[in-house]
């Protein structure tokens, strides 16, 4: 096992790297001089009820050592075992077994040896760098003080695990990268894709000539691809300007869905470099900065986004030479990338294995074997093979860049200054500042591809593959460099991403809105239009949008007007909209519960009639004392199945609705059930019967109160978690399937969930809840204690200013020095 030790260079002082720009936090710099990186730390660290670290410091790599030891007192082992991935030696320190090989070849090519891992992590600025190196320190630390003997023990814990090590800076941030390939290369069909490339083969050559079925090619693609949509993935968010608030002051709800175990949970925390930087929200696991947040004049939230990260590329070869593609008339080698990872075998043998990747100028080649056999051989039909380029593989030194000066920001300006680095990722952003003012912007990382490149670069297998996919894969020609990404005025450099001119943007003193759909709807009132579809796949314009993105709009409405029975005074304050989020309404019931009842009217068959029985007395909602909800998520998961798209993750068959989904009115669209279809008759009853059926098979009784059904394990105690499937049109969404007892242990959905606002003070008012609770340790308080909170629809009041960070203080600071 390799050992590396950092505490020699820290204290030494001899980590040299090429010079970042000041402290301002530009990328890159000055290469003819070299920056010696911090290497004393001091830090403070404060907590507060729940658990929630405040660290204070005097620069950006104490912050960073204080907040990797405050991290790692709660969830060490989780950051470990993803540094171990990311470092592409899983299958060596974790076993065959418990390793990730493949995973281990990706990212030893993606992020390259040691050098090339330190020469990308010195393109951060030097605050970046002291912060990821500082945070690595702070990892460490914890790990010397504890002893890995004494480290967590559970299903996320790692005590007296082999794989436990320090951890480099290096290791530390190839992981932070890796977060940002979430949604590309490291998405489960593009991983498949990269994996499952073998190189040229004589039954390509003759696959190659061969007729293909191309729509049975199309067919099979819809059904293996789907990992592309986003039934598993969601969030929303509503930022308010002062004109749809009773205050006149700026107010936001963040509410995203994240999964509730391993690297996808957040981690509340407060970093502050008195006079610089004083941060306060959450945190995805092992990153060193705040992600979702707010400090004392504005805050912002995110929504994922299905905006287009990557493109392929359709190589037409050479036909004498596999390895060769046509390029602008003359032809470019495919260079082969022999990658090798050692494997630790059962009995404790090492050996090397390898993988070979295949190099395009635009990126890698790709294999859909896994979605199509006609579409992994090579060549393919047509005599080509399929390249990818990533957009988010040149992002992560923007990405600090951008979230420090968001974090900085003084109002809603500024902030929207520090999105046009464009180092955001994945998501929508929203905000909101105590001058009443509010943003959306779809700003992440987008490729140049013009609507323009789109009608004439897409062709052949590309249009089969964009139809396929509803236009979630963009394949483009790639034998003219006239179909290659472009670049703006103002896009970052070297990027070819959009810059921010360029894209779908709201300021308002009103208010925006996103449930994952896109930026089309983010003022229902004012729609974002004429943009092309890769900012926005899912639900693009005048396409039908989710039950979520639809609710939301029309609970912003009624709040407006005070119609929602949430206080009599129109406009929102902290207490209504925290209403708003814990309302339990399921927008599916609302559009066609009335008229599954009155074909129950008709109905014999005993199970269906059982199912009628309970949902006539269901409140529609999905509140702990709810009786019956169970019933109508079964059943809805039904009627989804039966006549959603495969992309779409809506009941997009507009044979069911009575009302067709209208472009001219999409809050309100589609709504009813056709009645006068015999086939719609039978789709209900047939629903209600495999309702009633899943729910006996799992012993969960069809009247049992929603408290009793769906619910998180702590420790051998169930603690009842509210909400549902937002599929089904529940704005507070929970992940989970139906087992063996009920709706048992979530795997995400409503996760960190921020409400903030301000007043005449300097200290921003702001209630939080983290569903899962701080930390992954079965053995800490912090286990399930806001767990606890929120099935009461309770909220934590986040402290900020001194005072409030003293009065709910939880034992001694720690002064933590080296």
């Amino acid at each position: 096992m390799l050992k590396f030790s950092w505490l020699s260079i820290f204290t030494a002082g001899l980590l040299l790297v090429g010079c970042g720009g000041g402290s301002g936090g530009s990328s890159g710099g000055d290469s003819s001089s070299e920056v010696v990186l911090e290497s004393d730390y001091s830090a403070e660290i404060t907590r507060t009820e729940y658990g929630i670290p405040h660290i204070k410091a005097d620069s950006w790599g104490s912050l960073g050592y204080g907040y990797g030891y405050a991290y790692a007192q709660d969830n060490f082992c989780v950051v470990m075992r993803q540094v171990v991935l990311a470092s592409g030696r899983s299958a060596e320190l974790m076993g065959e077994a418990d390793g990730d090989l493949d995973g281990d070849f990706l990212f030893r090519y993606l992020f390259g040896t040691d050098a090339d891992k330190e020469a990308t992590l010195a393109e951060l600025s030097v605050d970046g760098q002291n912060l990821a190196t500082g945070y690595a320190a702070g990892l460490n630390r914890y790990l010397a003080d504890t002893g890995v003997e004494n480290l967590a023990e559970g299903d996320a814990g790692c005590r007296n695990a082999p794989w436990v090590q320090e951890i480099r800076p290096i290791d530390l941030y190839s992981y932070l990268r890796r977060i940002g390939l979430g949604g590309s290369s490291d998405q489960g069909t593009v991983r498949r894709a990269l994996a499952d490339v073998t190189g040229p083969t004589a039954s390509g050559s003759a696959s190659a000539k061969a007729s293909v079925d191309w729509d049975a090619v199309s067919d099979e693609i819809k059904r293996n691809t789907q990992s592309m949509s986003a039934t598993d993935s969601g969030s929303n968010a509503i930022a308010l300007g002062g004109d749809a608030t009773q205050t006149g002051y700026g107010l936001l709800l963040g509410n995203p869905h994240q999964p509730w175990q391993g690297s996808g949970r957040w981690y509340e925390a407060h970093l502050t470099i008195p006079g610089e930087y004083d941060v306060a929200g959450a945190s995805l696991q092992g990153l060193p900065w705040i992600g979702i947040g707010f400090n004392k004049d504005i805050a912002w939230t995110h929504t994922i986004s299905f905006a287009t990260r990557f493109t392929l590329f359709n190589l037409k070869l050479n036909p004498d030479n596999p390895l060769q593609y046509e390029f602008d008339g003359a032809m470019r080698d495919i260079t082969p990338i022999e990658i090798e990872a050692k494997v630790t075998l059962a009995d404790g043998s090492v050996e090397t294995r390898s993988h070979t990747f295949y190099e395009s100028h635009f990126g890698p080649v790709i294999s859909l074997a896994s979605v199509d056999a006609a579409l992994g051989t090579w060549p393919i039909a047509g005599g080509s093979v399929l390249a990818i380029r990533d957009a988010n593989l040149e992002t992560g030194a923007r990405s600090f860049d951008v979230y420090q000066a968001m974090g900085k920001a003084s109002n809603l300006a500024e902030l929207i200054d520090a999105t046009k680095n464009i180092g955001i990722p994945v998501f929508h952003t929203l905000a909101a500042d105590r001058f009443g003012d509010a943003f959306y912007g779809e700003v992440a990382v987008v490729p140049h591809v013009t609507q323009q490149q789109l009608d004439t670069c897409v062709k052949g297998i590309g249009s089969i593959l964009k139809a396929a996919t509803n236009s979630a894969i963009i394949t483009l020609d790639g034998s003219k460099s006239a179909c290659e990404w472009g670049e703006d005025a103002d896009s970052p450099a070297g990027s070819n991403v959009y810059g921010f001119e360029a894209r779908p943007t709201i300021t308002t003193r009103d208010y925006v809105a996103n449930s994952n759909n896109s930026y089309w709807l983010s003022d229902a009132n004012n729609p974002l239009t004429g943009f092309p579809v890769v900012f926005g796949w899912l639900g693009h314009e005048n396409q039908q949008q989710f039950l979520r993105t639809r609710l939301g709009s029309l609970m912003v409405e009624q709040r407006k007007n005070a119609t929602d029975g949430l206080g009599d005074t129109p406009g929102f304050n902290l207490t209504n909209l925290q209403g708003l989020m814990y309302a339990n309404d399921v927008h599916a019931a609302t559009l066609v519960l009335n008229d599954v009842l009155s074909i129950c009217e008709g109905i014999a068959q005993a199970n269906a009639l059982e199912a009628c029985t309970v949902l006539q007395s269901w409140d529609r909602k999905v509140n702990l004392d709810s009786v019956g909800a169970q019933v109508f998520t079964e059943f809805w998961a039904y009627i989804r199945r039966e006549r959603s798209g495969d992309y779409t993750s809506v009941v997009d068959d507009q044979t069911f609705w009575e009302v067709n989904f209208d472009a001219s009115d999409p809050v309100n669209t589609p709504s009813g059930i056709d009645l006068t279809v015999a086939a719609n008759i039978d789709l209900v009853i047939e629903g209600l019967n495999t309702a009633v059926e899943n729910l006996n098979a799992a012993n969960v009784a069809l009247d049992e109160p929603w408290q009793n059904v769906q619910f998180l394990e702590r420790n051998g105690v169930p603690v009842p978690i509210h909400g549902g499937n937002g599929t089904m049109g529940v704005y507070g969404d929970i992940k989970v399937r139906l087992r063996e007892g009920g709706y048992k242990n979530p795997t995400g959905g409503n996760s960190y969930i921020q409400t903030v606002t301000w007043n005449d003070s300097d200290c921003p008012i702001a209630d939080t809840i983290l569903t899962h609770s701080q930390s992954a340790d079965p053995e800490s308080p912090h286990y399930g204690d806001q767990t606890e909170l929120y099935a009461k629809k309770q909220w934590v009041r986040m402290p900020y200013c001194e005072d409030e960070i003293e009065a709910a203080r939880i034992g001694d600071t720690i002064i933590l020095t080296p």
